[in-house]
């Protein structure tokens, strides 16, 4: 007879996990269930499969049904284990001494009605605790003929039974079992249209930290009860192949797949477990002759893409989802060929000091050059290698080149600039960071202080007790520890606090937007930059494009930035040449001044500032009136006088609103109402004022609400002039939609058209450059450059009534360059008017012949 180590150990995770034994037997598929009362000598039936076992066909008593059963329906080979388990004598002492009280169970032989012989499970439960009175017990009877004959290595009658293993704790068929069978039962019911489900539960390798051992065996042996329970419905079989790894073979109906989804879910929900371990289905349907193993890979392809939608978690396999992985692993192949020839160097991309453009530092990133050159784009391959776990190969390369580096550079006698090293969470995860550092550095005898190591933010909060360890050990011993990244996940005061870093790095991204979001950017940036000011920790700013952004950034007290504006990623050789002169190198490395408190009652000291001096601090700002639908200014300082700069002013105090674009207006009002329901914080909007020239200005408002008086809501009103960034905006989204190299900016000012050259194609042409092409447009040189009068008038008289529509025409005439030269020129005028600040026409330029 096998032995019941491995059923027991299943029960006894029910028990040990308080889970009730009893609603497991009453839920689980059986043939008999039987209620005894010892008391009285009497049992009912609940439950029998009719037609199957050899039975009594008389009422008798309990010790009657025992006797006979013993004599007449158990296997004589195996009596002594019935009666050890089933005889009424001393029952329930020995039922309460068992490893699992008040339950016992055992295998045994069974008499069918035919008169063969099964073997069965019989279990026994009793006890208050499962819900019985005393003197009570329930018994269940489980067809195991199949997996005892398995066990015993023997071939069965039954059909699909053949010697085999099953998983001890899920009951299923191993990986070699199910393709033997599977292959067995595809081959004999050739007419069925069968497919493949691939089962995953997502995240179970977290299951057993957040759950136990136990709990995760309980889970995987449920979900196998009911696959177990489905086969017969569903005409399959089912298998586990270890992990949480299930596969069952079936007739392809969606419906009923979509119903053994919905009961392992709601499985999952019951027992009140994290919905973060919902499964995923990848079905597959079987092609004629095809092998279960390339079906089952089709399967788990689905089972992947299932997972990345969290609504709809049944997803059937795509041939254009193979073709992403055959992709994805043709990427990997050429990858790991690339690895193997050295063809993984690094670039430096350098840090600077805002305000002297010196260099601080360095952030090493990954380049794959092949041997012709070509350089593949690290989103290409990074992504990937994350994807697959090779990320942190290609990490401890990188570490170990710039060290190599580092070391020939100092030996070399030059002067070095600490060297960014990114860490991603693989890394951390994979090896022991600040063991590998330790050696790495020692071997190349590198200082510490020349090794910064940025790790994400998102890695942060992934694991914050151990990293903070980490950070505190690589610190301790002398190295840099950057937060990268920070702002993008779920970073907070109180993290930072705990962690204690040497600087953070943030992203410029927040000012690459427009309008609304622009503002909101603005803002972002900034409380991220106070905050780390109020803990003292310094912040590079990366991604800095462009001029105005860091005029912007500096104007905020930003000292450190990384981005085009400086410097693009460099190879080494030619970063060597940069700092090798000591003039381009800033050695005074990370300085941050702990932002001193004070109590804003302090501005209303006369002794301490001054008027001019508080309209310097406050900037630009005003008391407004509303009532209505009009906004007055009531009152206003030097700083906004000055700002506004129109020579109507005092004309614009009452019913502002008439001064703003009719798209503008709402805006106004809707920021008031914003402001007056949020009386802490107020609220902003980028507001559009008309010149006096009839352009417009640029405005962020950010106002305050006061409270009633005289019957009109008061506010208090900051405004910062923002036209030139919003034109640059205007400037930047044209170039992007339209062609570059041949565009015109027109827009009006005081009734008439002014124009900005904004590309070089025609004043090459022309023989002129853009400033002086620019200026012979504005002042109406240019058209003595048009050889036909009469074509000139027409085109006047054309584009008077074309603008006043605002349509788009075209017009083409000769004109003479500096040279006397003529060229056939053809203008196509767009209209834009309304959609940007102060461009009414896109003006595009095209040499038609000379």
């Amino acid at each position: 007879m096998a032995n019941n180590d491995i059923r027991e150990s299943i029960y006894e995770i029910f028990y040990n996990n308080h889970y009730s034994l009893i609603d497991f037997l009453n839920n689980s598929s059986c043939d008999e269930i039987l209620e005894v009362d010892l008391k009285h000598d009497t049992y009912k039936q609940f439950y029998h499969v009719k037609g199957k076992y050899f039975v009594p066909d008389v009422d008798i008593s309990y010790k009657e049904l025992f006797k006979f059963a013993k004599e007449h329906v158990v296997h004589h080979d195996d009596s002594e284990i019935y009666d050890k388990l089933m005889n009424p004598k001393g029952f329930f002492d020995r039922l309460k001494k068992n490893k699992i009280p008040n339950f016992e169970f055992a295998h045994f032989r069974y008499k069918l009605q035919d008169g063969d012989y099964r073997y069965v499970e019989q279990c026994v439960i009793a006890g208050e605790e499962n819900g019985l009175p005393d003197g009570v017990f329930r018994m269940y009877v489980f067809d195991v003929h199949n997996l005892m004959m398995r066990k015993l290595g023997v071939i069965g009658n039954d059909e699909n039974v053949i010697s085999t293993d099953r998983d001890p704790v899920t009951g299923l068929l191993d990986q070699k079992a199910f393709q033997a069978v599977s292959k067995k039962i595809i081959e004999e019911k050739k007419n069925i249209q069968w497919c493949l489900v691939s089962i995953d539960i997502e995240h179970f390798k977290f299951f057993d930290e957040w759950y136990g051992r136990d709990k995760g065996d309980y889970l995987l042996t449920r979900i196998g009860t009911i696959l177990l329970e489905n086969e017969k419905e569903m005409s399959g079989i089912a298998g586990y192949f270890g992990q949480d790894d299930f596969i069952f073979l079936c007739k392809n109906n969606q419906k009923k797949i979509e119903e053994l989804y919905e009961k392992i879910r709601e499985l999952i929900i019951s027992f009140g477990f994290s919905m973060g371990f919902m499964p995923a289905f990848g079905v597959a349907i079987l092609e004629k002759n095809m092998l279960i193993l390339d079906a089952f890979d089709r399967a788990s392809i689905a089972t992947a893409e299932a997972k990345k939608d969290i609504r709809h978690r049944i997803c059937y396999y795509r041939p254009d989802m193979h073709f992403q992985s055959e992709s994805e692993y043709r990427v990997l192949s050429d990858y790991m060929k690339g690895f193997k020839n050295d063809e993984i160097t690094f670039y430096l991309q350098p840090q600077c000091r805002i305000s002297t453009g010196k260099i601080m530092g360095a952030e090493s990133l990954a380049r794959w050059i092949k041997p012709d050159g070509t350089i593949v784009p690290p989103n290409d391959y990074i992504p990937i290698l994350e994807k697959y776990g090779f990320i942190t190969d290609l990490d401890q390369r990188l570490w170990e080149k710039v060290c190599i580096w580092l070391r020939k550079w100092l030996d070399e006698g030059h002067t070095a600039v600490p060297i960014s090293l990114n860490i991603s969470r693989a890394d951390i995860f994979s090896i022991d960071i600040y063991q590998h550092f330790v050696d790495l550095t020692s071997k190349y005898n590198i200082p510490h202080n020349l090794i910064k190591l940025e790790i994400t933010e998102s890695a942060y909060t992934e694991s914050t007790a151990p990293i903070a360890e980490l950070v505190k050990k690589l610190r301790k011993d002398g190295f840099h520890v950057l937060m990268d990244d920070f702002g993008s996940g779920y970073s907070s005061l109180n993290m930072l606090g705990n962690i204690k870093v040497d600087a953070i790095k943030l992203d410029a991204n927040f000012l690459h937007v427009g309008g609304m979001d622009l503002e909101k950017g603005i803002h972002i940036l900034e409380s991220v930059i106070n905050m780390a000011r109020q803990i003292a920790i310094p912040f590079i700013v990366e991604g800095v494009e462009n001029q105005k952004q860091k005029e912007f950034l500096e104007g905020m007290g930003c000292r450190y930035a990384q981005g085009f504006l400086f410097y693009r990623p460099i190879p080494i050789e030619k970063f060597e040449k940069i700092i090798i002169d000591n003039k381009n190198i800033d050695k005074d490395g990370f300085v941050v001044k702990l932002n001193e408190q004070f109590r804003i009652r302090e501005f209303l000291d006369k002794n301490i500032y001054s008027d001019s001096m508080l309209n310097s601090i406050l900037g630009a700002v005003a008391l407004y009136s509303w009532k209505g639908e009009h906004v007055d200014i009531i009152r206003f300082n030097q700083q906004f006088y000055e700002d506004v700069n129109v020579p109507d002013f005092q004309e614009r105090l009452v019913n502002i609103e008439q001064f703003l674009p009719e798209e503008d207006k709402p805006k106004m009002f809707n920021v008031l109402k914003a402001a007056k329901n949020n009386k802490v914080n107020g609220a902003s909007e980028i507001l559009r004022f008309y010149r006096t020239d009839g352009s417009l200005s640029s405005f962020l408002m950010k106002y305050f609400y006061l409270g009633k008086k005289e019957g009109t809501d008061r506010f208090y009103g900051k405004a910062l002039e923002m036209t030139e960034l919003a034109d640059l905006r205007d400037q930047s989204e044209i170039f992007a939609s339209h062609s570059r190299d041949n565009m015109i900016f027109i827009g009006k000012r005081n009734g008439r058209w002014q124009y900005v050259v904004a590309s070089h194609a025609l004043s090459d042409v022309i023989g002129l450059s853009p400033k002086k092409l620019e200026e012979e447009l504005n002042n109406g040189e240019f058209a003595k450059r048009v050889i036909n009068r009469a074509e000139l008038s027409e085109f006047m008289e054309t584009s008077r009534i074309k603008t006043e529509k605002k349509e788009n025409f075209s017009t083409s005439f000769f004109v003479k360059d500096a040279r006397g030269k003529p060229h056939k020129i053809q203008l196509d005028f767009t209209c834009v008017s309304g959609k940007y600040n102060n461009i009414e026409y896109i003006m595009h330029t095209k040499i038609v012949e000379n």
